[in-house]
């Protein structure tokens, strides 16, 4: 997997919920700042001498070894970078600060990487038992504007019906995520380890 993993991340959530959540990712600084933007979500992050966040805590409470916001997209709507992975660990923790003020809220994620190798979906909601997530990856996905050059005919329609294919695998994708879940076949959270 390439290193940057692009995430859509939205939460279906109550207005309070949303505008909680939206705040903390206004807080989180910007660009390349981790440290701030796990302090935004985090209670006792892992943070080194020089300020940066440890990559062992990181991985193990986020997901991935770095992670930031990259822009709003609307509300309740935010695209954020992560490193080689989707951020599983911190899109439970973000799941986890929506339902203390909506029990009924929920989180989706689309994601891909800068290839387009994965692109996939994971969603995290409750079912009867409690909280459970899903997840839908495709590794076969190929952009035929991959092959041409930017300004060679045809390359502009070639990349938009890529991404048209992108966006219906997403969205089929994230049906079947909420179906997965909804008949109780959804994966329990995973435990994240807490520094001490």
């Amino acid at each position: 997997m390439a290193n940057n993993v692009t995430n859509i991340i939205k939460i279906v959530a109550n207005e309070e919920a949303i505008k909680s959540i939206d705040n903390r990712f206004e807080s989180a600084g910007g660009y390349a700042d981790v440290a701030m933007f796990v302090k935004a979500f985090y209670d006792n992050p892992e943070i080194s001498d020089n300020g940066g966040v440890m990559n062992s805590w990181s991985l193990d409470n986020v997901g991935s070894k770095w992670i930031y916001v990259e822009n709003n997209i609307d509300s309740g709507e935010w695209n954020i970078q992560s490193a080689n992975y989707p951020p599983h660990e911190f899109l439970q923790r973000l799941y986890e600060l929506v339902t203390e003020i909506d029990p009924e809220g929920y989180i989706e994620n689309r994601y891909n990487d800068e290839g387009y190798s994965p692109v996939g979906v994971m969603v995290f909601k409750k079912d009867d038992q409690g909280p459970k997530w899903a997840e839908i990856e495709d590794y076969d996905m190929e952009n035929p504007a991959d092959d041409m050059d930017w300004d060679e005919e045809g390359y502009d329609e070639a990349q938009m019906s890529f991404m048209d294919e992108v966006y219906d695998f997403q969205e089929q994708s994230i049906e079947r995520c909420h179906n997965i879940i909804n008949l109780g076949e959804g994966e329990p959270f995973k435990q994240i380890k807490v520094s001490e």
